[in-house]
Formats: C-alpha cells, sequence, structure tokens
C-alpha cells in the first residue's frame, strides 16, 4: 500500500490535472463551437475549396483531440472515486497494490503493469 502522504500527493495530483482536463476541453468547445460553420457543416464565409478543406481538417481536429481529453477525464474521475470508495491503488483485475512508481507516473492508473499489459496485448495495442 502507498503512503498516506504519497496518498495526499497523488490526490492533489488528480484534482489539478481533472481542473486543467476540464479547462482544455472547455477551450476546445468554444473554438469549435466558434467557427464559421453552420449546421450542414458548410462554410458560412464563402471561401477557396482548399481553405475549406484546411478549415474542416482543423476542426476534426479539434474534435479528436477533445474526445482523448474528454477520455482522460473520465480516468481522472474513476480514480477520484476509487479514493472515495477506499480502492485507490488497486488493480481492478488481480486485486493486488498498484506499485508506487506507476501511480506517480500515471495517477490514474487502474491496473498494475501485468495486467495493463495483458489489457493491452488483447485490444491489440502492444505485440508480444
Amino acid at each position: 500500500m502507498i503512503s498516506k502522504e504519497l496518498s495526499n500527493q497523488l490526490h492533489e495530483a488528480l484534482v489539478q490535472e481533472k481542473s486543467r482536463l476540464k479547462r482544455e476541453i472547455g477551450n476546445l468547445q468554444e473554438g469549435v463551437n466558434a467557427g464559421t460553420y453552420d449546421l450542414e457543416g458548410m462554410d458560412a464565409v464563402d471561401q477557396h475549396p482548399a481553405d475549406e478543406g484546411s478549415e474542416l481538417f482543423e476542426r476534426e481536429k479539434d474534435l479528436a483531440v477533445q474526445s482523448t481529453l474528454m477520455r482522460e477525464l473520465d480516468e481522472v474521475n474513476i480514480a477520484l472515486k476509487k479514493f472515495d470508495d477506499g480502492t485507490y491503488g488497486i488493480c481492478e483485475m488481480c486485486g493486488k497494490p498498484i506499485d508506487e512508481r506507476r501511480l506517480r507516473a500515471f495517477p490514474a492508473a487502474t491496473h498494475d503493469v501485468e495486467c495493463q499489459a495483458k489489457i493491452d496485448r488483447a485490444q491489440g495495442r502492444v505485440h508480444a
């Protein structure tokens, strides 16, 4: 198990990360909503077709980044809930404590290194 001091540090890091992610998501949302696209996704201002393509690319990129940030926010919220439940730092798969070094590197971790490697292999993210 991790020490109370480390637990407090990790909890604070997660709270700060949650705030940062919310800000970034909000900023991206403002940018996506502030675009010149009308409801059909067509540009409301006449532009050269190449400019429209560039603008569409940027909008899709912002949406992809926003999706990634939202997924990260979900992970942080899950970790904070585990603090409330008293299960923070315990692997969801095997029930063993998650190594302190892993939690320091990735405070939102819900699996130990071995179980995460199994998950990644099963999802095709890592080649064995």
